[in-house]
């Protein structure tokens, strides 16, 4: 198989590794942190990837870029349709997120209709639509809270926790927002296996729901980190609009076409590396 990953980041990384053993060739692009010596610049509203792909028969093209914050919903939606355009007969996977639903229900099926109300989840909306639209072949990923070490770098989120940790800072998590959770490395071997399948629609690639709150005080717990300054509470009652209370996913369909059962919190770290955090880095007090 060839491939392209269009974006880098935790998730793109993660799928790279994993494609190694069954791809002959694998084109990578970035946009600002190159990460690799062979990646290849590459500006989606800019730039076209026809240029970078060269002609070449690419089996599989996975988009992972964070594109969905752009402000201009037309700059947006005609680079996508260039975008696809430019990928014709290749298969496409697009890396969605459960920020597509407004959070007033939870537990989302596939089958469920959006209703965005973020300028991101209205953004996703764009780019599902014209993939549907213009793509031929393709899978749609939604992922949730995704977590854990990608190449011995651990995730922005809990690398903040840790940060606040060990500078005795006071952390609050909402006990009444709700996500699914699911480690790099089980996102990305469920997007792989999805890649190399005939299945064409969308797939929810999540775990179990789970408050914020709790998601955090089981991820502090695994790697090690007193949960002693860690504050549970009631999002507000008049809550920002970007404030969605629950956008937990159903993983029924991720589980029965590629038999990736969700591991919890604890298990999600451990597989991802064995030693998850320096304890002499961290004040005695602030250590379970």
């Amino acid at each position: 198989m060839k491939a392209a990953i269009i974006g880098t980041g935790f998730l793109g990384e993660q799928i790279y590794k994993d494609l190694l053993p069954i791809c002959d060739e694998i084109i990578l692009t970035h946009h600002k942190n190159k990460k690799y010596p062979d990646s290849k610049e590459f500006d989606f509203f800019n730039d076209d990837i026809s240029n970078i792909l060269s002609g070449k028969k690419i089996d599989t093209v996975f988009l992972s870029a964070k594109i969905e914050f752009e402000k201009d919903d037309k700059r947006l939606a005609d680079a996508m349709t260039r975008f696809l355009d430019s990928c014709k007969g290749s298969r496409i996977m697009y890396i969605s997120s459960d920020g597509i639903f407004d959070g007033e229900s939870g537990s989302y099926k596939e089958s469920d209709v959006p209703h965005p109300v973020t300028l991101y989840g209205k953004n996703l909306e764009i780019c599902e639509e014209l993939v549907k639209k213009y793509a031929n072949n393709y899978c749609i990923v939604r992922p949730s809270y995704m977590y854990g070490f990608v190449d011995s770098n651990m995730d922005s989120r809990f690398r903040k926790v840790s940060k606040d940790v060990a500078e005795e800072k006071r952390i609050t998590r909402f006990t009444d927002m709700y996500k699914s959770p699911l480690s790099y490395q089980q996102a990305s071997e469920a997007i792989v296996k999805l890649a190399s399948s005939e299945y064409n629609g969308v797939v929810h690639v999540c775990g179990e729901r789970m408050s914020v709150y709790d998601f955090t005080k089981e991820g502090m717990e695994a790697l090690g980190l007193s949960t002693e300054d860690l504050i549970g509470e009631p999002m507000p009652k008049e809550k920002p609009v970007d404030f969605l209370p629950d956008t937990s996913l159903d993983n029924s369909l991720m589980r029965e076409l590629t038999n990736v059962e969700p591991s919890n919190i604890r298990e999600g770290f451990e597989n991802s590396r064995p030693k998850l955090i320096d304890a002499n880095a961290l004040p005695k007090k602030y250590l379970r």
